[in-house]
């Protein structure tokens, strides 16, 4: 009797496989669809959308071999900076300054290299081991908490919102664009963030809009 195909890798390799994607998305401040307009955009192949919301939750037992070549062309151009064909700019905003998939010796991921991760047979990287995510309530604690430090430097050095926001943003230059757009939005009250967003911008577990806000108020 044949064994189950569908227990092969298994699943919770699986998962630890989608966890990697989604950490990946999370820390270039990407969306789900991301890699798939860019693709379209740039004449190359992409994973689809839908495939890869199902890599994200293990959903793909045996995944093509053109999906992990996909997953690498993509990584590739990520490597090399390669945003070419992009015309969208907002497209164009989200993937600057992204980050690869690498080695501990920093060389870009191949589709040999995302096959193996998705069979058990390579580790993510750390960063993809991210913390628990918080909870909602703890992220509008944490939103409330970065908009009144930044409430308070602004009144110290006697700024308005705007010039508070253009001095601060000089310190945050480790954010993407994206990111920093939803840091500007949470530090005017207009947004809290949410536990999937703060995963991508603290993916080592510490505090990068408290270590900006320390570096502008001492600056």
């Amino acid at each position: 009797m044949e064994p189950d195909r569908a227990a092969y890798p298994s699943p919770e390799l699986r998962l630890r496989f989608g966890r990697t994607l989604t950490a990946w998305v999370n820390r270039n401040g990407w969306i789900h669809s991301t890699l798939q307009d860019w693709g379209h955009e740039a004449g190359f192949p992409a994973v689809r959308d839908s495939s890869f919301n199902k890599l994200q939750n293990g959903k793909t037992e045996q995944p093509s071999p053109l999906t992990f070549m996909q997953l690498a062309m993509a990584n590739e151009r990520v490597a090399q900076g390669d945003y070419s064909g992009v015309v969208d700019r907002r497209l164009k905003d989200r993937l600057t300054d992204s980050e690869p998939i690498t080695t501990p010796e920093g060389i870009p991921w191949r589709a040999s290299d995302f096959f193996a991760h998705f069979v058990g047979e390579l580790d993510g990287p750390e960063w993809a081991n991210s913390p628990k995510p918080l909870s909602a309530e703890d992220a509008a604690t944490l939103s409330a908490e970065h908009q009144a430090t930044f409430e308070a430097i602004a009144k110290a050095k006697s700024l308005s919102p705007a010039v508070a926001w253009r001095e601060l943003e000089k310190h945050c230059k480790e954010l993407s664009p994206s990111q920093r757009d939803l840091l500007r939005n949470v530090l005017s009250g207009w947004h809290e963030w949410t536990p999937q967003e703060w995963s991508g911008l603290a993916a080592d577990g510490g505090d990068p809009v408290a270590d900006a806000l320390a570096a502008w108020e001492n600056g």
